[in-house]
């Protein structure tokens, strides 16, 4: 379901944001050359935040937009269920801070979104509170992330707030086993699941076996959790300011891979890159596939 929105093309070109680079904007890398003319595998994916989310409006179309042209290889979204069932991309839980329900719903601004219904959720510009040029975009139903990835990208999902989104495991295995597009990113490794709540990611886990999943922490907890969390999830994802090279050390010795969140400033790029972690999820997709174009690459870790 296409939501609507100005051609992207259009609005960088008048947004004051249109620093991003040219260069960037080409096909992701896929590795580089070794002196013996062997290309080696890249030491870490890139994903970027609610797309792109430090230079277009969170969980738009817009944001997914940039990260498929950024050099990135995932982009992330989080979904919730409208009151009437619809999967949808946003983040908040009420629609307050990112778009202009105070106007549109007065009122309602700090209610529960997912107490809006699917219709009611269109009505509303997620867009022109990050930009003006931005200005009428609309919030993503879920199947318009995998029409923007296509076969340039692929999907980072995160379930938010299940408790607020009553079956919401259910329709996302849904939507990924019987969608003929999510299907595809499926088979070629382009899609994982991830979340905080550890009773959600497991019930989805028993529902869609076959989806990489990605148990989401603040800390890296102590061994006896990783190993719980290794029976039915394939990564950890933390928050990169309390990660260290121990707690890179549990993650591997309970066999799973280890991820990032949200690494916006250069030297906190370099550290995770330093401490090997598998993947960096970061605002500025551009600006890190820019500036490290050897150190990302395609690759994705099945439970």
């Amino acid at each position: 379901m296409r939501t609507r929105t100005t051609p992207l093309t259009d609005r960088l070109a008048t947004d004051p944001l249109r620093w991003i680079r040219p260069t960037a904007l080409l096909t992701a890398p896929r590795g580089r050359e070794d002196t013996a003319g062997m290309t080696t595998a890249p030491a870490h994916l890139l994903i970027g935040h609610r797309g792109a989310a430090g230079v277009a409006p969170e969980n738009t179309v817009a944001a997914f937009e940039v990260a498929r042209s950024s050099g990135a290889q995932f982009f992330e979204l989080d979904v919730q269920l409208s009151a009437d069932g619809v999967p949808f991309a946003f983040h908040d839980s009420t629609p307050a801070r990112t778009t202009n329900a105070a106007e549109v719903f007065p009122g309602r601004e700090n209610d529960p979104v997912t107490s809006f219904t699917w219709a009611e959720l269109q009505r509303l510009d997620a867009g022109s509170s990050f930009s003006g040029a931005f200005r009428g975009e609309r919030i993503p139903h879920l199947d318009d992330a995998v029409r923007v990835a296509g076969d340039a990208i692929g999907v980072f999902m995160e379930i938010k707030s299940p408790a607020t989104s009553p079956g919401i495991e259910d329709v996302v295995a849904e939507r990924l086993r019987t969608g003929p597009p999510w299907q595809r990113l499926l088979r070629d490794g382009r899609i994982e699941v991830l979340g905080f709540d550890a009773a959600s990611n497991q019930h989805f886990a028993a529902l869609a076996p076959e989806v990489p999943l990605q148990q989401l922490v603040y800390r890296v907890p102590d061994a006896e959790t990783l190993a719980r969390i290794s029976t039915y999830a394939g990564q950890v994802g933390s928050n990169h300011r309390w990660l260290n090279a121990a707690a890179v050390d549990r993650v591997r010795a309970a066999g799973l891979g280890m991820s990032v969140y949200t690494v916006n400033a250069e030297r906190n790029f370099n550290r995770m890159a330093a401490l090997g972690v598998d993947r960096i999820t970061t605002d500025f997709p551009v600006e890190f596939s820019w500036k490290h174009p050897a150190t990302v690459g395609h690759a994705v870790a099945v439970r």
